[in-house]
């Protein structure tokens, strides 16, 4: 069977038959391979070892196999195999001059990231996608599950430092929310796909230079719906914002250390407040915590709250009430890192 990938939107699109190259081999490798076999799809992957049991489960599940012994090999072996559809997992990570070659093979290639937010309408609706990336990725995602958490929200982690995206898509019980953190070269796929189904509800970066630059950012920011969350100190995430084509109606949200403009968040002298996600924010901030509150969660220097602020606002733009936010920092087992 030869499919356009284009028409594979949803869980319930007909993948069966569909020739698929999945690259990597690794965690996030298995679970799209796993994903793919029991959509029905004809599956194939390359990848270099070692790979534990997941090459002799794969078997069994039906993939066919292909061992390479470096990015070079894997590369053309990936060409020479047909296929609709090559799928690149966060565990292949080349230099470029390796991968580059797949994208003009002439098949669709598509990041880890692009498979499986076409997917993740397996419960019968997707949960709200937050995207982040950068140096604070991680401690942002952790501060605002562990909120979620304490809201009795089903906030689930996923990506660097964090298991695979799709274990939380495919979870029999589903989840609330999916915060999932992205590597740069994860941003650098996204950023080829000229045509995408990503629709994230959030995305974040506090991020000011590090590994990523203003293009990799700008494709973390690319079609999001609801909020985009930019460091409003920092001139990267600003521009990455403003150059980001997002879907109408989607807001810029910054954060900083000092008085909050609006639809910021921000600190006025002793107080942590929220003037983004209030109808009259034009004259009005509400109280999320105060600075001691903060501190004793253990968010002390600027970058700590930047880092608390930038989860504050995932919270915000999932509902989650201020005075919630405000009792969970005073839950016993902070401080944060």
């Amino acid at each position: 069977m030869s499919a356009n990938p284009a028409d594979l939107l949803s869980w319930t699109s007909d993948w069966s038959g569909v020739r698929v190259t999945v690259v990597g081999l690794g965690e996030v490798g298995f679970s799209l391979l796993d994903t793919l076999a029991e959509l029905g799809a004809q599956v194939s992957t390359v990848y270099s070892g070692p790979v534990g049991d997941r090459a002799t489960i794969a078997g069994v599940l039906g993939v066919a196999l292909h061992e390479e012994a470096t990015d070079e090999e894997i590369t053309s072996r990936v060409v020479s195999i047909p296929a609709d559809l090559i799928v690149l997992a966060p565990d292949w990570e080349p230099e470029l001059e390796a991968e580059l070659p797949l994208w003009n093979a002439g098949v669709p290639v598509w990041s880890d990231v692009e498979f499986s937010v076409r997917v993740a309408d397996k419960p019968g609706s997707p949960p709200p996608m937050v995207f982040l990336a950068g140096n604070y990725a991680s401690h942002i995602a952790d501060a605002a599950q562990r909120i979620f958490l304490h809201a009795k929200i089903r906030a689930a982690r996923a990506g660097v430092d964090a298991p695979p995206v799709l274990d939380a898509l495919r979870h029999p019980d589903g989840t609330d929310a999916v915060l999932w953190t992205l590597s740069a070269r994860q941003l650098w796929r996204m950023g080829r796909e000229l045509e995408t189904a990503r629709r994230p509800r959030l995305t974040v970066s506090i991020d000011d230079g590090g590994e990523l630059a203003s293009g990799s950012l700008e494709a973390l920011y690319t079609q999001t719906v609801q909020a985009c969350v930019y460091r409003r100190a920092g001139d990267l995430t600003e521009r990455a914002v403003e150059k980001a084509f997002v879907v109408e109606g989607c807001r810029a949200i910054g954060v900083a250390v000092d008085t909050p403009g609006m639809s910021d968040l921000g600190r006025v002298e002793d107080i942590i407040c929220d003037r983004a996600f209030l109808p009259d924010r034009k004259d009005r901030a509400l109280e999320l915590c105060t600075v001691d509150e903060l501190e004793k969660a253990g968010f002390k220097t600027p970058q700590q709250v930047e880092v608390a602020l930038a989860a504050f606002a995932v919270l915000r733009a999932l509902d989650v009430a201020p005075e919630v936010i405000g009792g969970a920092l005073q839950v016993p087992g902070w401080p944060s890192e």
